[in-house]
């Protein structure tokens, strides 16, 4: 049979009646679940249809020719009278393959959205740092998104409603708003750290850290200690006694030395190798930037998990 450019071979959602060969020519298939203009190509001794016929599903696609082609038309019926002759393992076998070649697809796509995240990220960043604003159209996202990781405006949706279920950002109407300003472009750059040297990024803290940062914060919050812009600072006594009511264990300078080293936290005297419990006076951090690091290993399990 022949296809003239621009006709139309079938359309999403047809039923599924014959398994079609391509001979010669070009055809695409399109699908509005896809939103894109192209999606796959069936050139000379491509098979179109074949998981539609052996689970008598609907049409996957839209496909039409974009120049002239011949195709070839497998009815359903003459197919499966053919499989028919074949043991009764051998149908089976296709139809089993056909449905972990769709699961396999699935697959495929899902890592898609997870890789594509930090491209999301980045889109973040960028126009926070650009235009100061904290929000800006859905459209533009999706139409970025789409060119970057050539991920469909649906699966930027779902990466966009999963950051909203984590509160970094809203989704109102047509705008998407970020909620957070600090976490957004430091959960990019923890994503990217990981990419790029295949470990967690430093700020990804280990949860005895963590710990210490909550004790931090608790004995700030519950004393009435004054928020520095820089430098907010506790007493040791206190520091040490909220450490009694917040942590599992005792504080001890192995717990405490690692955000030490960091700069995270500080001492007075000055934190170095002959530094006791005993002889720190006070310990200091920047306040908001301990709660940004908190927030940010609140945040980074949790994503992990809904992308998994």
């Amino acid at each position: 049979m022949l296809v003239r450019e621009g006709e139309y071979l079938f359309l999403e959602g047809d039923k599924a009646s014959s398994l079609v060969i391509v001979k010669s020519g070009m055809l695409v298939g399109t699908s509005k679940q896809f939103r894109m203009s192209r999606f796959q190509n069936f050139g000379p001794g491509s098979l179109i249809g074949e998981f539609s016929i052996l689970e008598s599903s609907p049409r996957e696609f839209t496909v039409r020719a974009v120049e002239n082609s011949e195709v070839l038309f497998i009815e359903q019926k003459d197919l499966m009278r053919e499989l028919e002759h074949k043991p009764g393992w051998f149908r089976s076998t296709l139809t089993f393959l056909a449905s972990h070649c769709h699961l396999a697809e699935e697959t495929s796509k899902k890592m898609r959205i997870v890789q594509a995240l930090p491209s999301l990220l980045f889109l973040f960043k960028n126009h926070l740092e650009t235009s100061g604003s904290d929000n800006i159209t859905l459209a533009v996202l999706q139409q970025k998104m789409l060119v970057l990781d050539n991920v469909d405006y649906s699966d930027t949706e779902k990466l966009l409603q999963i950051l909203e279920g984590l509160e970094l950002l809203r989704i109102e109407g047509d705008t998407v708003r970020v909620s957070n300003l600090q976490i957004v472009p430091m959960l990019y750059e923890a994503l990217r750290f990981r990419a790029i040297n295949k470990q967690v990024s430093p700020e990804i803290l280990p949860i005895t850290d963590q710990f210490v940062l909550t004790t931090f914060v608790k004995a700030v919050r519950e004393n009435g200690i004054p928020i520095r812009s820089a430098r907010t600072t506790v007493s040791a006594p206190l520091f040490i006694a909220q450490a009694k009511k917040t942590m599992f264990g005792s504080l001890t300078m192995r717990t405490l030395a690692p955000l030490l080293q960091s700069g995270v936290l500080s001492t007075e005297p000055a934190y170095s190798e002959a530094t006791t419990l005993e002889t720190i006076e006070s310990i200091s951090g920047d306040f908001e930037h301990i709660l940004d690091l908190l927030e940010l290993n609140r945040i980074f399990p949790l994503l992990d998990k809904k992308l998994v």
